[in-house]
């Protein structure tokens, strides 16, 4: 028996059979390993059992990669004809021009007439495609076929030149979209070739579409989930319709509606949203006093110092440079909207906390360097957000309905905080708006449409007057011009 690639591997359990998935393949196998229990514990029965289990996972492998496009033998092949194909065919009424072709039949390239050179390669698919049928079968003889013939087209075919163009607004994906829109798709395809259907742009009806519809219902994925899933794969429908690459009309996903109901309470199981959702709310001053005494560093202090007293939302207190905190303002470069580009007044409370951070340092280093490098999307706040998660329940300031995952209070209710304490001492809200960077409401002509001016003086006012809690003050060191205490230290007022 010829040797096949795999290794016997010995836990606690016993010894298991493993393979290790070529590079090429992890893609479409989903992992970088395979293995196989042998249920046994007795080495000399594990190695009698080793070959079949090895056997069994490389098939395992080859079906996978032929239920995935990208790394299918015979899609490759088939869409090499095509192009064979493609390259030969002329648009009728022309005059043919000759074209080299290959013959299979002597081995050598033949100057044809184009007509011929068609037939030519015809023939070669036709013939391959017997030879498919007898070895995997006449359902992946006729894939091949559709493919090579150019009646079908391979589902991802087209998605690297649809993420590449500009999307419906005329602007370019971000990376994180990208990404994501990737994965649906790939996701998608893998559930096509697991259903054993072509994964192909013109075996997807809509009874198909129906199909993997109930299938994510049935893996209970959040309505808004879905919703984000449909939309990808129609926005790449309407893409390829107005491309020509699909027929008009035939964009399957177009009726597969969700219904909008309560948005999943588990969105914030893991970590802080900074998104905004109803019935979440404020901090109240007993739980700022208990964050603020309990912090576990001048980090996570300090972020929270920012966002309380300014409104800022997490991204934007963690992408602010030292050139950015100068001569009293925070210039927000935005995270979100046109509108969340603004100018917000330093508080009072703030300014001593930003002169010692900027002290000494170039214009270009990040005010809060606890939060670490930009991950690959630029962003720093995630892993700053996921910290304050965990301090946030160790501290026990959480706030749960039973049979919730979702608390009604994360980062985002120091924000929360902010609006509700500078409408209460007063502030108009159209002011208000502007320091947190909220859009005026469109229905307010005057202020939307007809008013550009900066409310300097009336912002500065409203940011000076919401006041932190005594307690928390006092652990920040602002009242008679004290030191902060130290993170996590205690005092008779903090503790």
């Amino acid at each position: 028996m010829a040797k096949v690639a795999g290794y016997l591997e010995q836990r606690r359990a016993g010894f298991s059979a493993v393979v290790d998935v070529p590079s090429s393949k992890r893609e479409a196998v989903g992992s970088k390993r395979l293995k196989k229990g042998l249920a046994t514990r007795d080495k000399h029965v594990a190695k009698a059992r080793l070959a079949k289990a090895l056997l069994e996972l490389h098939a395992r492998i080859d079906a996978a990669c032929r239920h995935n496009a990208d790394t299918d033998p015979v899609t490759a092949e088939a869409m090499a004809y095509r192009e064979q194909m493609e390259a030969v065919r002329k648009p009728g009424g022309g005059v043919y021009q000759p074209e080299t072709v290959w013959d299979p039949a002597t081995g050598t390239e033949l100057v044809v007439e184009v007509d011929i050179a068609e037939d030519i390669v015809r023939e070669t698919i036709e013939a391959r495609g017997g030879e498919i049928a007898a070895e995997e079968g006449s359902d992946r003889a006729k894939a091949f076929a559709d493919i090579a013939m150019g009646r079908a087209t391979p589902l991802k075919h087209h998605v690297e030149t649809w993420l590449s163009e500009p999307g419906k607004r005329g602007t370019v994906r971000a990376p994180r979209t990208v990404m994501e829109y990737r994965a649906m798709l790939d996701s998608f395809a893998l559930w096509l070739g697991g259903e054993g259907l072509g994964s192909t742009l013109e075996g997807v009806t809509r009874v198909v579409a129906g199909r993997y519809v109930s299938s994510l219902h049935k893996q209970n994925r959040s309505p808004a989930r879905m919703r984000d899933i449909l939309a990808a794969l129609s926005t790449y429908w309407g893409w390829l319709e107005a491309r020509g690459f699909a027929r008009r009309g035939g964009n399957p996903w177009k009726e597969q509606d969700i219904p909008k109901v309560q948005k999943a309470q588990a969105l914030r199981a893991v970590t802080d949203s900074e998104d905004e959702d109803d019935g979440l709310r404020p901090f109240s001053d007993d739980e700022l006093v208990t964050l603020f005494a309990k912090a576990p560093d001048a980090g996570m202090r300090d972020v929270m110092a920012l966002s309380a007293l300014s409104g800022m939302r997490i991204a934007e207190v963690c992408s602010l440079t030292v050139g950015q905190c100068a001569d009293g303002i925070f210039d927000v470069r935005g995270t979100k909207t046109k509108a969340a580009r603004r100018k917000v007044p330093i508080h009072p409370d703030l300014q001593a906390l930003v002169d010692q951070r900027r002290d000494g340092r170039e214009s270009d280093a990040w005010l809060l360097e606890e939060a670490g490098e930009p991950d690959k999307f630029g962003k720093r706040s995630p892993n700053m957000s996921a910290a304050f998660y965990r301090f946030r329940t160790r501290a026990k300031v959480d706030d749960r309905a039973p049979g919730k995952t979702m608390s009604l209070v994360n980062f985002h209710s120091f924000r929360r905080w902010f609006v509700s304490e500078a409408v209460k001492a007063g502030t108009p809200v159209h002011v208000v708006r502007q320091v947190v960077g909220h859009e005026q409401p469109k229905s307010d002509v005057t202020l939307s449409t007809y008013f550009k001016g900066e409310l300097t003086e009336a912002k500065r006012a409203c940011v000076a007057s919401v006041m932190l809690p005594a307690k928390v003050r006092k652990v920040l060191g602002v009242e008679l011009g004290e030191q902060p205490l130290e993170p996590g230290a205690t005092t008779a007022e903090a503790a």
